[in-house]
């Protein structure tokens, strides 16, 4: 031990007193490499965000290990530079989080994040070298990539939010289409309503009708109108004149009769007609009277149904316009969040770990120590780094052994055995990066609610606090109309001996159900518009 004293006490009296004069050659070159390789870092980012951006128009800003094959060949060289990543499978497992298959939108801005981390890193150490001018150029080019990562997510989100507006208005549609379709349902129901209630009052009134002929066609209704008692005691006159033989009275007698019998026999005849006339007048006009108390009814119905129609018209005009201003409100308030986060975060961060840097600098300057508890500090600091190494190596093999339940291992070593699949070092740290490192932003853009949540989930501070995207989510969660919709009941694919029917004859073709529904919307609408 104390021939290690010796030996460090002549190092630190032969060391100069040069901050770098410690570091090897080769490590100061390969900072400075790394310096020069991030000073086109926006440039090289913004090549790979148009190529992502040029192969999602398909997948709508999901990007699936195809689309990420065709981009990482068209940005193989930017890559590699930035990420060391040599191959799209690594690439692809590095940024997929969640595991879906898929590099949705936060997955998507992780990659720049990760390479705004990697430059931090690369001009801390240029920083630590006293390269201050390349320092500052990388640091200008970070502050320029960080705002390029705002305006991405900025895009990103906004498509999102161009998506639920029109999902919003799509389920408005739907809405209205229901609507249609239930009132044209409606109307059907009463105009069949109406010409059952014509129909049974029609066949009501011909049977009235029916009968009064057969009760006009009896003897009995003629016998009712007689003739006049005159024309009777001039007969009987007659006929006992006769009897006495008194001629020249007879003739008289029948001479007067014989215009009398007549005329009454007209009269009789015009008067049972008369009555016959009347009764069948009599029941038409109250026929007549029946069918427009019914007509009178059924249009009573009819605007009674109008009315409630328009009730309901203007609650879902209401109901489906409600939360455009509350969707509207919480979208701007997210994306100015968002734009504030991804501008000004960065910076606080590094103000605040500048300034910690600053005390510990001054700190250290105002510490009184002797020469000899110099030395010993810095004994103890040789061995805390060479015990820390084993107890890090140590730690490595235990996880390669025993990973931590639910995670992939991570470990170098864990690699290594034949099972596992072979992966450079630098996957590891920038995996390591990813899920140690505090200094990422994270956005937020895309997050699931209610039943997408595994029933383990526990909110973090972002859900707790949020941007109250949730109930975005709650207005869209309306279920929507699928294409299997228009399909038939199974009931009706097969006939009565289980043979299967044509399918032409079931289905329906997408411009014949466009028709019916314009054919629905404009019956509709002139039932609603008619009076105004």
């Amino acid at each position: 031990m104390n021939i290690d004293k010796s030996i460090t006490v002549s190092r630190l009296q032969q060391s100069n007193y040069s901050a770098i004069s410690q570091l090897p050659r080769h490590v100061i070159n390969l900072i400075k490499a790394e310096g020069d390789a991030y000073l086109s870092a926006p440039q090289k980012c913004e090549k790979i965000w148009n190529e992502m951006r040029r192969n999602d128009f398909v997948t709508d800003a999901l990007l699936n290990f195809v689309t990420i094959q065709r981009i990482f060949d068209s940005c193989r060289a930017e890559i590699f530079q930035m990420l060391k990543i040599q191959n799209e499978t690594d690439f692809f497992e590095l940024f997929d989080q969640d595991h879906d298959g898929v590099l949705n939108e936060d997955e998507q801005i992780l990659v720049f994040s990760l390479v705004k981390e990697k430059i931090q890193q690369v001009a801390n150490g240029l920083l630590r070298i006293q390269e201050y001018q390349m320092f500052k150029q990388l640091m200008k080019e970070l502050r320029n990539l960080e705002r390029n990562i705002a305006n991405y997510q900025d895009q990103l989100r906004q498509k999102i939010y161009r998506k639920e507006k029109k999902l919003y208005r799509e389920i408005g549609q739907e809405r209205l289409d229901d609507f249609y379709d239930q009132y044209y349902e409606e109307f059907q129901k009463l105009e069949q309503y109406k010409t059952n209630r014509r129909n049974q009052l029609k066949a009501t009134q011909e049977a009235q009708y029916s009968s009064l002929l057969d009760k006009l066609s009896k003897d009995t209704e003629l016998l009712k109108v007689k003739p006049k008692k005159k024309l009777k005691d001039l007969q009987t006159q007659e006929k006992l004149v006769s009897l006495e033989e008194r001629v020249e009275e007879a003739l008289d007698f029948r001479k007067e009769l014989k215009d009398l019998e007549k005329n009454e026999q007209e009269r009789v005849y015009k008067v049972q007609q008369y009555r016959l006339d009347k009764q069948k007048s009599d029941l038409l006009f109250t026929q007549q009277k029946e069918r427009e108390q019914l007509e009178l009814k059924l249009q009573e119905t009819e605007y009674k149904l109008i009315i409630q129609m328009k009730k309901d018209y203007d609650i879902l005009l209401k109901k489906t316009n409600l939360h455009n201003n509350e969707i509207n409100r919480i979208q701007g308030l997210a994306t100015k969040n968002a734009l504030k986060k991804g501008l000004q975060e960065g910076e606080a961060k590094r103000t605040k770990q500048r300034s910690k840097q600053q005390n510990d600098i001054i700190g250290e300057t105002k510490m009184i120590v002797t020469a000899s508890e110099q030395k010993l500090n810095d004994i103890e600091q040789i061995t805390d780094v060479d015990n820390t190494t084993t107890k890090r190596k140590l730690q490595r093999q235990r996880q390669s052994l025993s990973g931590s339940p639910g995670k992939n291992i991570l470990s170098e070593e864990s690699e290594r055995s034949p099972l596992a699949v072979q992966r450079p070092k630098q996957f590891y740290q920038n995996k390591r990066m990813i899920e140690e490192s505090k200094s990422i932003t994270q956005f937020y853009i895309k997050k699931k609610y209610g039943s997408d949540l595994p029933v383990n989930f526990h909110k973090s501070s972002h859900n707790v606090i949020g941007d109250q995207h949730e109930k975005i989510e709650k207005f869209l969660s309306v279920k929507k109309k699928s294409q299997h919709d228009i399909l038939p009941p199974i009931t009706q694919l097969y006939d009565h001996e289980l043979n299967e029917r044509k399918a032409q004859k079931l289905t329906k073709a997408e411009e014949e159900i466009q028709n019916e529904r314009q054919h629905k919307k404009a019956f509709i609408n002139q039932k609603l518009f008619k009076n105004d």
